[in-house]
Protein backbone atom coordinates (compact mmCIF):
# COMPACT_ATOMS: atom_id res chain seq x y z
CA UNK A 1 0.00 0.00 0.00
CA UNK A 2 0.88 3.27 -0.83
CA UNK A 3 -0.15 6.71 0.91
CA UNK A 4 -0.63 10.39 -0.97
CA UNK A 5 -1.97 13.70 0.12
CA UNK A 6 -5.12 13.05 -1.42
CA UNK A 7 -5.01 8.96 -1.82
CA UNK A 8 -4.35 5.22 -1.25
CA UNK A 9 -3.08 2.81 -3.60
CA UNK A 10 -3.94 -0.37 -2.83
CA UNK A 11 -4.65 -3.83 -4.22
CA UNK A 12 -7.79 -4.10 -5.38
CA UNK A 13 -10.31 -6.15 -3.04
CA UNK A 14 -13.46 -8.17 -3.82
CA UNK A 15 -15.79 -5.35 -2.05
CA UNK A 16 -14.28 -3.08 -4.78
CA UNK A 17 -15.72 -5.00 -7.41
CA UNK A 18 -18.91 -3.64 -7.90
CA UNK A 19 -18.32 0.13 -8.26
CA UNK A 20 -14.79 -0.88 -10.03
CA UNK A 21 -16.56 -1.93 -13.10
CA UNK A 22 -18.75 0.82 -14.29
CA UNK A 23 -14.95 2.73 -14.61
CA UNK A 24 -13.27 -0.45 -16.03
CA UNK A 25 -15.83 -1.00 -18.91
CA UNK A 26 -16.89 3.06 -19.61
CA UNK A 27 -16.17 4.26 -22.99
CA UNK A 28 -13.97 6.58 -21.64
CA UNK A 29 -10.86 4.11 -20.44
CA UNK A 30 -11.68 1.40 -23.17
CA UNK A 31 -11.06 4.11 -25.71
CA UNK A 32 -7.77 3.99 -25.36
CA UNK A 33 -6.80 0.75 -23.83
CA UNK A 34 -6.08 -2.99 -25.25
CA UNK A 35 -9.19 -3.81 -23.61
CA UNK A 36 -12.23 -5.62 -24.07
CA UNK A 37 -15.72 -5.23 -21.55
CA UNK A 38 -14.79 -7.45 -18.83
CA UNK A 39 -17.16 -9.49 -16.07
CA UNK A 40 -16.46 -9.00 -12.33
CA UNK A 41 -14.36 -12.23 -12.38
CA UNK A 42 -12.11 -11.33 -14.51
CA UNK A 43 -12.06 -7.39 -13.00
CA UNK A 44 -10.93 -9.14 -9.79
CA UNK A 45 -8.16 -10.73 -11.19
CA UNK A 46 -6.72 -7.91 -13.11
CA UNK A 47 -7.07 -5.66 -9.67
CA UNK A 48 -6.20 -8.32 -6.92
CA UNK A 49 -2.45 -7.97 -8.29
CA UNK A 50 -2.35 -3.92 -9.34
CA UNK A 51 -3.43 -1.21 -7.59
CA UNK A 52 -6.55 0.82 -7.15
CA UNK A 53 -6.57 4.49 -6.68
CA UNK A 54 -8.64 5.44 -2.96
CA UNK A 55 -9.75 9.09 -2.49
CA UNK A 56 -8.67 9.06 1.14
CA UNK A 57 -11.58 11.70 1.78
CA UNK A 58 -14.54 9.86 0.98
CA UNK A 59 -12.99 5.85 0.30
CA UNK A 60 -14.33 6.36 -3.35
CA UNK A 61 -12.20 4.24 -6.07
CA UNK A 62 -11.61 6.26 -8.43
CA UNK A 63 -8.59 4.83 -10.99
CA UNK A 64 -5.86 1.65 -11.50
CA UNK A 65 -2.35 1.40 -11.78
CA UNK A 66 -0.89 -1.58 -13.73
CA UNK A 67 2.45 -2.91 -13.36
CA UNK A 68 3.77 -5.71 -15.22
CA UNK A 69 7.03 -7.14 -17.17
CA UNK A 70 8.01 -4.81 -20.12
CA UNK A 71 8.62 -7.38 -22.71
CA UNK A 72 9.91 -4.89 -24.79
CA UNK A 73 13.18 -5.12 -22.95
CA UNK A 74 15.31 -8.38 -22.12
CA UNK A 75 18.12 -8.41 -19.27
CA UNK A 76 17.05 -5.20 -17.45
CA UNK A 77 14.88 -4.86 -14.55
CA UNK A 78 11.82 -3.14 -16.03
CA UNK A 79 8.39 -2.62 -15.76
CA UNK A 80 5.29 -1.60 -17.72
CA UNK A 81 2.87 1.06 -16.24
CA UNK A 82 -1.01 0.97 -17.55
CA UNK A 83 -3.75 3.15 -15.74
CA UNK A 84 -6.75 4.56 -16.07
CA UNK A 85 -9.62 7.17 -14.60
CA UNK A 86 -12.89 7.45 -13.87
CA UNK A 87 -13.91 10.12 -16.42
CA UNK A 88 -15.21 12.23 -13.49
CA UNK A 89 -11.89 12.37 -11.68
CA UNK A 90 -9.76 13.14 -14.65
CA UNK A 91 -8.13 16.69 -14.76
CA UNK A 92 -7.71 17.13 -10.70
CA UNK A 93 -4.35 16.11 -10.82
CA UNK A 94 -5.00 12.72 -9.33
CA UNK A 95 -2.90 10.38 -11.77
CA UNK A 96 0.05 12.64 -11.20
CA UNK A 97 0.15 12.30 -7.81
CA UNK A 98 -0.34 8.79 -8.06
CA UNK A 99 2.30 7.85 -10.81
CA UNK A 100 4.59 10.17 -8.84
CA UNK A 101 4.49 7.86 -5.46
CA UNK A 102 4.24 4.83 -7.64
CA UNK A 103 7.25 5.75 -9.79
CA UNK A 104 9.48 6.34 -6.53
CA UNK A 105 7.88 3.21 -5.29
CA UNK A 106 9.45 1.05 -8.28
CA UNK A 107 12.76 2.71 -8.64
CA UNK A 108 13.31 2.16 -4.64
CA UNK A 109 12.26 -1.42 -5.60
CA UNK A 110 15.09 -1.95 -7.51
CA UNK A 111 13.72 -1.18 -11.28
CA UNK A 112 15.87 0.15 -13.68
CA UNK A 113 13.03 1.52 -16.59
CA UNK A 114 9.74 2.07 -16.52
CA UNK A 115 8.26 1.84 -19.61
CA UNK A 116 4.75 3.19 -20.55
CA UNK A 117 2.58 2.92 -24.15
CA UNK A 118 -0.11 5.11 -25.39
CA UNK A 119 -2.09 5.15 -28.11
CA UNK A 120 -1.62 7.94 -30.52
CA UNK A 121 -4.26 10.49 -29.69
CA UNK A 122 -4.63 9.83 -26.10
CA UNK A 123 -2.72 13.52 -25.62
CA UNK A 124 -3.79 13.92 -21.75
CA UNK A 125 -1.92 10.92 -21.32
CA UNK A 126 1.55 11.78 -23.46
CA UNK A 127 0.86 15.34 -21.43
CA UNK A 128 1.26 13.07 -18.38
CA UNK A 129 4.25 11.22 -19.00
CA UNK A 130 6.65 14.03 -20.25
CA UNK A 131 5.48 16.29 -17.44
CA UNK A 132 6.84 13.19 -15.17
CA UNK A 133 9.60 12.73 -17.59
CA UNK A 134 9.30 10.11 -19.49
CA UNK A 135 11.23 10.21 -23.20
CA UNK A 136 9.10 9.92 -25.98
CA UNK A 137 11.36 6.50 -27.74
CA UNK A 138 9.19 6.08 -30.86
CA UNK A 139 5.84 5.07 -32.26
CA UNK A 140 4.99 1.39 -33.81
CA UNK A 141 2.70 2.83 -36.34
CA UNK A 142 -0.26 0.43 -36.70
CA UNK A 143 0.54 -1.53 -33.54
CA UNK A 144 -3.01 -2.38 -31.85
CA UNK A 145 -5.97 -3.16 -32.34
CA UNK A 146 -8.36 -1.80 -29.47
CA UNK A 147 -11.46 -1.82 -28.42
CA UNK A 148 -14.06 -1.98 -30.61
CA UNK A 149 -11.26 -3.36 -33.46
CA UNK A 150 -9.86 -0.27 -33.60
CA UNK A 151 -6.36 -0.61 -34.71
CA UNK A 152 -4.19 2.49 -32.96
CA UNK A 153 -0.24 3.83 -33.36
CA UNK A 154 1.56 2.88 -30.25
CA UNK A 155 3.48 5.25 -28.61
CA UNK A 156 6.21 4.21 -26.64
CA UNK A 157 7.63 6.03 -23.93
CA UNK A 158 10.34 5.22 -20.72
CA UNK A 159 11.77 6.75 -17.82
CA UNK A 160 15.12 5.66 -16.19
CA UNK A 161 16.04 5.59 -12.45
CA UNK A 162 18.72 8.32 -12.85
CA UNK A 163 16.46 10.29 -14.33
CA UNK A 164 13.89 10.05 -12.22
CA UNK A 165 16.33 10.75 -8.97
CA UNK A 166 17.56 14.36 -10.77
Amino acid sequence: MLETERLILRNGKQEDIHHFLGIRNSAFVLKYNAMEICDEEQLFKEISDNFVLERKNDHKIIGFIGIEKDMLRYGVTSACISYYLDEKEAKHGYMSEALKSMLSYLFEQGIEIVGARVFVGNDASVSLLKKLGFTHEGTLRHAVQGYGGIIYDDQLFSLLKEEWIK
